[in-house]
């Protein structure tokens, strides 16, 4: 997706009834007196629900809320933006409405949790003094080059900025591997050394299909390598779905995860906003099937794979199980609980797979093993 992830983006408790306006079940009355700003809601909260009125059905909760933001001063805002607690979605909104100016723009581009989305959408158009403060948030830039070249873009900036971001570019950008709007790639293990030791016994051959633990008629889904999902995911990427994603703010994607289709879902759980993603999770229509193919990817989060590890009744699933222990990004802890669930045909690729931690391997081999060695028989005793 356009938008990385702010540091330390760790998604927010929000009151209970935000929950209900996010995901479609609260009724009008409830939806109205929050957008006209009435609602008893600790500011962020209410402000946070009134930008996701912005695309309610009824266009007088719309209108309403479009009005309430539209009195919000600077002044007001600057304690929301100063918040290092303050949402992404709200900075983003209010840095894209061109009505920040003085100490409020300055805190909202200076935030750390604002988006490079946000930020790449101002530069591109932004007035001599909006890019002043852009340009200073040197580590921002190095980390997103493709940010580098909107500001250059720009005619508005100014000799100084210009002969800054060369400094920047000689200096930092090319200098190290900096992956822009990619997930972090998971190291492979390196390959078992010659002559290492293996636990005491060898995997038998002729494993039998199926461990009793596997639910009769469960199939494993297929795991796809690291290159076919990175095919996958660049195909993904044009469809017209995704070109119509492409264009949406942080609050439209966080309304489309919780309202939108299977395919939207597919491409939003992907997204590099925790705040979007994590949405995703927990729209009323997602199935049990997309479940488990978000199990499987190893492009998405480890908090979003922590997640589905806690649902018992996504877990219930066998297909789900597999998906996060064949992953790994899943953290070892929790795939080790799960490895009693796995049949022994797909233990036995467990302990194969050189992408899996090694102590998750091991704890495989050794179940594989204490299912299918034959018991030791107890010698007669002499008389």
């Amino acid at each position: 997706m356009a938008a990385t992830e702010p540091q330390g983006g760790a998604v927010k408790a929000r009151h209970p009834l935000v929950e209900k306006i996010l995901s479609g079940t609260a009724p009008e009355v409830i939806r109205m007196t929050a957008a006209r700003g009435a609602l008893p809601l600790p500011l962020s909260d209410l402000v946070y629900a009134q930008i996701c009125l912005l695309h309610d059905e009824l266009p007088g909760v719309v209108q309403a809320a479009s009005a309430s933001l539209a009195k919000m001063t600077g002044e007001t805002l600057l304690p929301l933006l100063r918040d290092p607690g303050c949402e992404p979605i709200l900075v983003d909104h209010f840095v894209r409405s061109g009505r920040l100016s003085g100490g409020a723009l300055e805190a909202a581009i200076a935030h750390p949790a604002i988006l490079d989305a946000t930020l790449e959408s101002v530069a591109a158009a932004a007035t001599e003094e909006t890019l002043n403060l852009i340009v200073t948030n040197e580590v921002r830039i190095i980390k997103n080059p493709h940010l580098l070249e909107i500001l250059r873009a720009n005619p508005n900036l100014a000799a100084d900025n210009r002969r800054r971001l060369a400094e920047l570019e000689r200096d930092f950008i090319g200098k190290e591997e900096l992956r822009v709007r990619s997930s972090p790639t998971v190291p492979r293990e390196e390959p078992q050394a010659p002559g290492e030791a293996l636990p005491e016994g060898a995997l038998p051959e002729g494993v039998p299909a199926e461990g009793g633990v596997a639910p009769a008629g469960d199939a494993a889904p297929p795991v796809m390598t690291e290159e076919e999902e990175q095919k996958y995911e660049e195909a993904l990427k044009k469809t017209p779905t995704f070109q119509k994603i492409m264009k949406m703010n942080v609050a439209e994607r966080v309304q489309l995860a919780m309202k939108g289709n299977a395919e939207e879902r597919a491409i939003l759980i992907r997204d590099t906003a925790r705040l979007v993603s994590t949405q995703v999770l927990k729209s009323p229509k997602l199935s049990d099937n997309e479940v488990a193919s978000f199990a499987k990817m190893r492009s998405i989060h480890e908090d979003l794979l922590r997640a589905i590890a806690s649902r018992k009744d996504w877990t219930k699933a066998y297909a789900t199980v597999h998906a996060l222990v064949r992953n790994p990004k899943t953290p070892p802890g929790l795939t080790i609980q799960f490895l009693p669930r796995l049949g022994n045909r797909d233990l036995k690729v467990v302990t194969g797979d050189k992408n899996i931690p090694e102590l998750v391997r091991r704890q495989a081999r050794n179940l594989f093993l204490i299912r299918t060695q034959p018991p030791k028989r107890m010698g007669k005793k002499a008389h």
